[in-house]
């Protein structure tokens, strides 16, 4: 199995472990989906929110044009990490649902880099050959905005309910 690590941070000849807001012990992070790496791969994430449907990389804007204000033109890299120190985590439930998660307490050494020029346009690609869907607003399912919370919220709990819950 091969793990995937996106930054916006290029030439990393290690990657270390750090507090990410939401866990209390220092991590690195990866995923085994390189879709959901991709996300990482730009400096701002909050305009869109993330899940896996049906083994699907998902993305929903959160205003219109926010897929393309955080993605498109953006460069990053992915660096594909050894799974040896990794272990699969629980989802944290105040963290935006990037669902499959592995982490790692230790500094670990990449094994490649890849670099992705134009985020949107590598996204754009997925979406046209079927492994990552894109909700644009507000062209989003019916239920959405079903809940009497504030649109991140909203949101989050659409993404749980129909994202997450299904996996269970």
């Amino acid at each position: 199995m091969e793990l995937y690590h996106g930054t916006t941070v290029q030439n990393l000849p290690e990657i270390r472990p750090h507090l990410d807001g939401y866990q209390s012990t220092p991590y690195v992070f990866a995923t085994p989906n390189f879709a959901s790496a991709l996300r990482y791969a730009v400096y701002n994430k909050g305009n869109n929110y993330f899940g896996i449907e049906n083994d699907t990389a998902t993305i929903v804007e959160s205003f219109p044009g926010s897929f393309e204000k955080t993605y498109c033109g953006t460069s990053g890299v992915i660096y594909v990490l050894p799974p040896g120190s990794f272990q699969l985590t629980e989802l944290h439930p105040n963290k935006s649902f990037t669902v499959i998660e592995y982490v790692s307490t230790e500094t670990v050494k990449p094994i490649k880099a890849i670099q992705i020029p134009d985020v949107g346009q590598k996204i754009l690609r997925g979406e046209e050959l079927g492994y990552i869907k894109i909700y644009r607003y507000p062209d989003i399912p019916k239920n959405f905005f079903a809940f009497g919370e504030g649109p991140r919220q909203k949101i989050q709990r659409f993404l749980y309910k129909h994202f997450v819950q299904k996996q269970k």
